[in-house]
């Protein structure tokens, strides 16, 4: 009988936790400025040091489930100015927007990436660059993932 009584109370007291519904949040920033030093996007990579600041909006969202799921999504878009940290290189502006999305079911995670940038030099020149990237890990641990420039 102890044993049934228990089992009641659990069943009493962790009901509600499984008829909950969804926790979801979503987190807006506007004019986020952030500064930092890095090379212009370029799909070969390297480069020369470029102080970057960014000044951007940026919205998160996500939602964890009762049984553990989670899924998240955030896009942030703003614009760039980019100064050379060597004298005598062209300086840089333009625009950028940055998106991911992410899945945990408890067996498989999975999440996806782009970024997209267009920028315009001192000196006349323009680059653009869109990335995408992907993985998933399996149950068994094992990953798979790709990463796509141009």
């Amino acid at each position: 009988m102890l044993v049934v009584l228990l089992a009641a109370a659990l069943m009493w007291v962790g009901a509600p936790a499984f008829a909950a519904g969804p926790i979801t949040e979503t987190i807006n920033e506007k004019g986020l400025v952030e500064t930092f030093v890095d090379v212009v996007p370029s799909c070969e990579g390297g480069g020369p040091l470029y102080t970057i600041t960014a000044t951007s909006n940026f919205v998160l969202h996500e939602t964890i489930f009762a049984d553990g799921r989670v899924h998240a999504t955030f896009t942030q878009t703003g614009t760039f100015v980019a100064v050379p940290v060597t004298a005598g290189l062209p300086s840089y502006t333009g625009k950028f927007t940055v998106w991911g999305g992410f899945n945990d079911n408890g067996k498989v995670v999975e999440g996806t990436f782009t970024f997209n940038v267009r920028g315009t030099g001192s000196d006349g020149s323009t680059f653009k660059n869109h990335v995408n990237e992907h993985f998933n890990v399996r149950p068994n641990g094992t990953v798979n993932e790709f990463f796509n420039c141009h």
